[in-house]
């Protein structure tokens, strides 16, 4: 089975969730970046906001061709109780993602919200079939939901095995 991690993250905690996966599954990862280029400050300031209005950011790289690949993990953190605006431009962006089968991630500090929500129902509208839905909680100290995390890893075992 050939899948791809496809997340973004701002301040490294959904690439730390994300690159664990990839491990466990030998997949392959693409982080993607805004090109927006947001501070610490700026990222909450104007990203939030963005994300509330579920506005697309410019992304590199601009599109996502899924041809080929049986699985499709996307990742994102929370903004504002929703995906983030490079995660709303992934999914205008991505190619041939009709039947592929898909795994949702979020990462935040609290709630969250409406995010996997969201999320799902855009993998949905574009025909993809979602097997999962996921929110790793992580604490201010580094600390994450292990339950939740091994629960994720344990549902993309699975799936390799099938």
């Amino acid at each position: 089975m050939r899948s791809i991690c496809i997340y973004h993250s701002e301040t490294g905690t959904t690439h730390a969730v994300m690159n664990e996966v990839v491990r466990s599954i030998a997949s392959e990862s693409l982080r993607v970046r805004d090109l927006a280029g947001y501070s610490k400050a700026t990222m909450f300031l104007l990203g939030a906001p963005r994300a509330l209005l579920g506005a697309h950011a410019r992304i590199e790289p601009s599109s996502f061709d899924l041809d080929g690949y049986d699985l499709v993990i996307i990742g994102s953190p929370v903004w504002a109780s929703r995906p983030t605006p490079v995660v709303n431009a992934i999914f205008s962006s991505l190619k041939h993602a009709s039947g592929k089968k898909v795994v949702l991630v979020c990462t935040s500090g609290g709630s969250p919200g409406y995010t996997l929500k969201i999320m799902d129902e855009r993998a949905r509208s574009l025909g993809m079939e979602v097997l999962g839905r996921f929110h790793i909680a992580h604490s201010m100290q580094g600390g994450r939901d292990d339950e939740e995390q091994n629960a994720l890893k344990e549902l993309l075992w699975d799936i390799a095995r099938s």
